[in-house]
């Protein structure tokens, strides 16, 4: 006689909040599933474990394809649970704590395909033979009251919470705040701590200048700024915190919990707090940040040795020249050096002494004035594209709007209402969120734009201020952080400088491939190429071997933009002399 297999038996455990795991409420639920099991000679399957932790039920997020129960209804559909297999719960509101149709159809649908379900606490059994109408008048009073108890519970958060926004301007929400802000005794204002204020507006500063976060971190530790935690020193991470942090020019953002989750509630509250730095200010240092994220970030040692690090290539061969140390002694010195020579890789000796190299650079800035470089003609043509952009999308959203209340009035009546007005709804609902993301991003872009406009312009003074102090004897005080604001200015304004140590014939030239040209044997005099980043100009200067502040300049509109030397017109020449 063939010895038939014991019925499976599945355990569902659902939690909505983590928290819970740190009580007694899995293990009794494990317990009370092995129990039953093992009174009942059932096989509880262990290598399909259902565990929601975190999910809510209310919401219908446990019936999610990516969730436990999810996963097995599909398996249940496709005839993977057998039928006669047992589901045990603790009660039937862990199942669903949607409304009763919801839940009676997710019930009957499971009963429907053979799977009988077992509550835990109260020993019953809902099968399809079995059930009786006294039996499913009790499930669907459970279900009833599963669900108005979380809808309760949702409502009433959603009124404190809601009551909490209204009263905004008269009480605080909450008495989170970031530590650089003090809340009043009363709970009505913040106000900020100067101390710790004057120390988070040096830090947007230095962003700003170009300073990372490692660098900022360095700083303040070693000028014994005290920590706003209770930490020993400032961390990078912190810094970082601070620096993306809305709650700097004024915003809180409210949040709820969702499935365990802290998600953002609404939209932020602007001048919820007192603002610490201003939004331009802020607007600078994200662009700096993302800059940095690009090419740029890292260590800098105890002095930016080179102004020039992801600026500089080789004329010959586009490969970056990087700064070489080669120690003390009449051959040694540093210099700026094709990064393919350097390795050996072919290209031709193309190598310029460092300090020579910035004071010609330096004097070129202190002579040039920047301004005019700034292309004024895609500036407005930028500004354009945007308000246009943006005006499109209000109207869009304007119409997209009036037809989603259309359709939701279609939904309160019962004889129109059906799945194709529901879906409508639904598909207007995401078209409305996808367009106003669309319309934040344009805005944020128009604001950055504006930015990136101010901090060009504001860079071409702060250049002529900046490298006056860099060549004093003494740096200016904090040299570290000085050559970082040089640096970070040049990045503002130039897009490369093309180095030809040994000069570049473009009457008597090889061309190797799209702006690479061959080494002219140092026959003649050497030169180097800046390209801005505005404009499409190019700034070619020819300093004396024996006198790097003094040399010829010409300035070269680019025909193309990436064409190297030569693609462009000349545009003017002068001769700058230090004085």
């Amino acid at each position: 006689m063939t010895k038939r297999n014991p019925p499976r038996a599945y355990s569902y455990i659902r939690m909505s909040t983590e928290t819970q795991l740190s009580g007694d409420s899995r293990r009794r639920q494990l317990e009370l599933s092995e129990r039953y099991a093992q009174q009942h000679g059932l096989e509880l399957v262990q290598e399909f474990r259902l565990e929601d932790i975190g999910v809510s039920a209310f919401r219908g997020a446990n019936l999610a394809v990516e969730s436990s129960l999810g996963r097995f209804l599909v398996s249940v559909k496709m005839g993977e649970v057998p039928p006669g297999s047992y589901l045990l719960l603790e009660s039937l509101d862990r199942l669903s704590r949607q409304d009763v149709f919801t839940s009676l159809s997710l019930f009957t649908d499971l009963i429907k395909a053979g799977v009988k379900i077992v509550t835990l606490a109260d020993d019953q059994v809902y099968t399809s033979e079995k059930t009786d109408f006294s039996q499913l008048v009790v499930s669907l009073a459970i279900m009833s009251r599963a669900h108005e108890e979380s809808q309760t519970k949702s409502r009433r958060l959603a009124e404190a919470w809601t009551n909490k926004r209204r009263g905004v301007r008269d009480k605080k929400l909450t008495a989170l705040a970031p530590l650089w802000l003090e809340l009043s005794s009363d709970r009505t204002t913040f106000r900020i701590n100067e101390r710790r204020g004057s120390v988070v507006r040096s830090i947007f500063e230095d962003a700003a200048a170009g300073l990372g976060t490692f660098s900022i971190a360095r700083r303040l530790n070693r000028s014994a700024v005290s920590p706003f935690g209770r930490s020993k020193g400032w961390q990078t991470s912190y810094v970082s915190k601070i620096l993306t942090n809305r709650a700097a020019i004024g915003e809180y953002q409210p949040h709820k919990m969702v499935d365990g989750r802290r998600v953002p509630e609404g939209t932020p509250i602007k001048d919820y707090f007192p603002a610490v730095v201003d939004e331009q200010l802020f607007l600078r240092v994200q662009a700096a940040r993302a800059n940095r994220r690009v090419g740029g970030a890292g260590r800098k040692g105890e002095f930016v040795s080179s102004l020039f690090s992801g600026l500089a290539k080789c004329a010959y061969c586009c490969s970056p020249m990087h700064y070489v140390n080669k120690g003390p002694g009449p051959k040694g010195g540093t210099y700026l050096v094709c990064d393919k020579f350097h390795r050996g890789l072919g290209c031709s000796k193309n190598a310029w002494r460092y300090d020579h190299f910035e004071a010609s650079f330096l004097t070129f800035v202190e002579e040039v004035d920047l301004r005019p470089l700034m292309h004024g003609d895609e500036e407005t043509s930028n500004r354009i594209r945007l308000d246009q952009a943006i005006r499109a999308l209000d109207d869009r959203l304007a119409k997209l709007e009036h037809e989603r209340s259309r359709t939701f009035q279609l939904l309160l009546d019962p004889e129109l209402a059906s799945d194709f007005v529901r879906k409508e709804f639904a598909r207007y609902q995401r078209e409305i969120e996808a367009a106003s993301a669309e319309r934040a991003a344009l805005v944020a872009e128009q604001r950055l734009f504006e930015s990136d406009v101010a901090r060009f312009q504001e860079s071409t003074h702060e250049i002529q201020d900046l490298v006056g102090q860099l060549r004093k004897p003494d740096g200016g005080g904090d040299m570290f952080r000085l050559r970082s604001r040089v640096a970070a200015r040049l990045k503002a304004v130039v897009d490369r400088v093309e180095v030809a140590a040994q000069g570049i014939d473009l009457g008597n030239t090889s061309v190797l491939s799209a702006g690479q040209f061959s080494s002219t044997g140092g026959s003649l005099p050497r030169q180097f190429a800046v390209v801005f980043r505005d404009g499409g100009l190019q700034r070619v200067v020819q300093p004396v071997k024996s006198d790097p502040a003094t040399g010829e300049t010409q300035l070269f509109r680019l025909i193309e933009p990436r064409g190297g030397w030569a693609a462009r017109a000349p545009e003017e020449s002068a001769q700058v002399k230090s004085g």
